[in-house]
């Protein structure tokens, strides 16, 4: 029989942790690469341990280990587990040994937070049964000290659809450390979208949605939301790809939407209305199955960690009400839920790089898209569909709906524009909208001003510069503007004030990495991007998606069902005859409709380019939306550069390419330091590989 929910908050969040190592450790060390030798695995350690290993958020003197126990194995309520760490792969000497605790309440997963040890070092870790069955070995390592001014590298990815063998960018990446073409990044910077949901007629090994382990319904509605979310880690965590990857390397995780549902904001999913007890089991979900560190957070000059690790309560699914600043729901079993971890911290690799990691959606308001309003979202009828179609929204507009009653100093507009008729004012009594949320944002600001790194890195879950799209220009019927309100287009207010902020108090060197939009771009932020000559503040890199759909075959689809489906994609004939279908939504974005359209129907790129004039996105320097791939930001003490590898679509076949998708082009651009308030400067360096059709660089 499943646990009541009682059952649930009866039991402490077990499989929790912190183990302080031997002082020995102090005076060890180990600078050598370790050996990739490490991805053998058993049958007898995978049967244990189906989910593998994996380690989280390295600070000088701490690490976060993660493990969990097959239920079989276990046999009962509670199991023991060894926890071993070392210095070397072969554990003949151990820095590390606890017997610790896994239960049920916890699905048998086991964090463990190890402090006392050295800065910058390897070490090697490994789980082993009360039988004496041992895990998989992981190797991670240590921060090092604040003072080390190293150059640093980190891998930064997203969004990575189910099922198995799609995960070929982690075998990239993987395989690129082998060869030695790429350095060890210090870690994997996962921007959110860690899983998605599964099609429950697609057999994942895991009993089916609303069921127990036995194969029973679940009829506690917690429970069977935490039994869901619960199977989708599972699933995904057997991939070969995905286990390899955590098992070799640190990972540094924040979330996003699909972690949850798709465009939620706090406790709200877009046509299901208000589900706390769903946000609260989600927010269990992820705690469990992706490790990192949290209560334990190190402090930042001005800015004391804030994050918590989650803490369990009783919550009803009840309509939202009572909205207060930055559009916060305060009915209080949407608020317990999105109180109940707290997920937004510092990670400091040496003197070069503070990441600062954003929680960009459990705090946030409704966005300004005009379909949300009060009424609906307090009765649940709220049905905003922010990236499906192509519906543009007016910047003014957007810009208006984000102030709400704090719009034009206090004194909003009865009406606003919306599709071109004049409608009343759905937000002139509503308070203004926030991403962040008044707590982090304070937090962030503070944080920002007071890191003594040389980068401040954003970890932003999904990129802040703006996105325009002009079909008015070919076709006067559509609109001009802004087609994804679910990210920070919907939020211009705070994307301005947060931007004007950095400027104002010249913070100089601050970077946003990014994903969620499934492309390659690279671009600069703009205080506001309404304006004649708009003022740029940061640059902006967002990374493809290592598996899920690619953003122009997307989009292509709603474009092509109103007739312009030649902006997004094209057939172009070849040299030899031939005729290929050609991305050209990377040239529509950066050059505008009508050059997109020449480009399309003439496949010349210098009669596109004279037809480009005035293009809706000039900040955007690089655009690739019809890849798979992963970013690498590399930070020295004068300058960063981002690579934006892309590999081949679609899935790949790892018997052919045993060593990973084939890598397409590599794309670096580079950004040198700049004086606080001043603006920055992106610089295209040359492409490896082959260049995107209709890139004139």
């Amino acid at each position: 029989m499943a646990p009541t929910r009682r059952e649930f908050l009866a039991g402490s969040i077990a499989g929790a942790f912190i183990l302080k190592a031997a002082p020995a450790s102090f005076a060890a060390s180990s600078k050598a690469a370790a050996p990739l030798d490490l991805l053998s695995v058993n049958e007898q350690s995978l049967a244990a341990f189906p989910q593998g290993v994996g380690s989280a958020d390295p600070q000088p003197d701490r690490l976060m280990l993660w493990t969990r126990l097959d239920p079989q194995v276990a046999g009962n309520l509670t199991a023991l587990l060894t926890v071993q760490l070392s210095h070397q792969p072969d554990f003949e000497v151990l820095v590390l040994e606890r017997r610790l605790a896994v239960n049920k309440a916890q699905d048998y997963t086991l964090r463990t937070l190890v402090t006392g040890l050295s800065p910058g070092t390897d070490y090697y870790y490994r789980f082993l049964t009360a039988d004496g069955v041992a895990s998989r070995v992981g190797r991670t390592w240590t921060a090092p000290d604040h003072s080390d001014d190293a150059p640093v590298d980190i891998m930064f990815a997203s969004c990575q659809g189910y099922a198995p063998s799609k995960y070929g960018v982690y075998r990239h990446l993987i395989e690129g450390e082998r060869s030695g073409r790429m350095n060890r990044p210090a870690m994997i910077l996962h921007l959110g979208d860690y899983v998605y949901g599964i099609d429950p007629d697609i057999d994942i090994g895991e009993p089916g949605p609303g069921l127990d382990q036995d194969g029973n319904k679940i009829e506690d509605p917690f429970a069977a939301a935490l039994a869901g979310h619960r199977r989708i880690y599972r699933a995904y965590l057997k991939d070969k790809d995905l286990q390899d990857a955590r098992a070799l390397y640190p990972f540094v995780c924040i979330w996003d939407d699909h972690e949850y549902a798709n465009d939620p904001w706090q406790s709200y999913i877009a046509g299901k209305g208000s589900q706390p007890q769903k946000r609260l089991a989600a927010s269990q979900a992820w705690f469990e199955f992706v490790p990192q560190i949290l209560s334990e957070s190190r402090d930042i000059p001005g800015a004391a960690n804030e994050a918590h690790d989650f803490r369990t309560a009783l919550v009803e699914n009840q309509p939202m009400s009572d909205f207060g600043d930055g559009f916060m729901s305060f009915e209080p079993n949407n608020f317990a839920a999105i109180q109940a971890l707290r997920t937004y911290r510092g990670i400091r690799w040496g003197k070069l790089v503070d990441i600062l990691l954003t929680d960009n959606r459990i705090y946030r308001g409704p966005g300004a898209n005009p379909g949300y309003t009060e009424t609906l979202i307090e009765t649940g009828a709220g049905d905003v569909r922010a990236f499906s179609g192509f519906q543009l929204h007016d910047g003014d507009m957007l810009n208006t709906l984000s102030q709400g009653r704090d719009a034009n100093n206090g004194n909003p507009p009865d009406t606003v524009v919306i599709k071109g008729e004049e409608k009343p004012n759905p937000r002139k009594h509503s308070p203004a909208v926030s991403m962040l949320g008044a707590e982090q944002k304070d937090w962030f600001k503070r944080a920002l001003k007071g890191s003594d790194a040389t980068w401040k890195v954003w970890a932003n879950a999904m990129p802040i510069m703006g996105f325009k799209f002009d079909l008015s220009a070919v076709d006067p019927e559509r609109p001009t503007g802004y087609l994804w309100t679910d990210g920070w287009d919907g939020f211009p207010n705070e994307r301005e004030e947060l931007m004007r902020y950095i400027r104002e108090e010249k913070i100089a060197d601050v970077v946003s990495l990014s994903g969620d939009r499934h492309a390659h771009y690279g671009g600069l932020v703009a205080e506001n991007y309404e304006v004649e000559k708009p003022r740029y503040v940061i640059p902006d890199f967002t990374n493809a998606a290592i598996s899920a759909f690619a953003r122009g075959p997307f989009l292509a689809r709603p474009l092509k069902r109103m007739k312009l489906g030649q902006l997004a994609e094209a057939e172009i004939t070849a040299a030899d005859g031939s005729s290929k279908k050609v991305s050209t939504l990377n040239f529509f974005m950066r050059k505008g409709a009508v050059a997109a359209d020449v480009l399309a129907r003439t496949g010349d790129l210098g009669k596109a380019l004279a037809a480009a004039s005035d293009p809706p996105n000039p900040h955007l320097v690089y655009a690739d939306n019809d890849v798979h791939g992963y970013c690498v930001a590399h930070f020295t003490a004068k300058e960063m550069v981002c690579d934006f590898i892309s590999v081949a679509r679609p899935l790949w076949d790892p018997e052919k390419f045993p060593n990973g998708p084939e890598t397409l082009r590599i794309v670096p651009l580079r950004v040198k330091r700049w004086r606080g308030g001043s603006e920055p400067q992106i610089e295209r360096l040359p492409t490896i590989g082959e260049i995107p059709f209709g890139d004139e660089v």
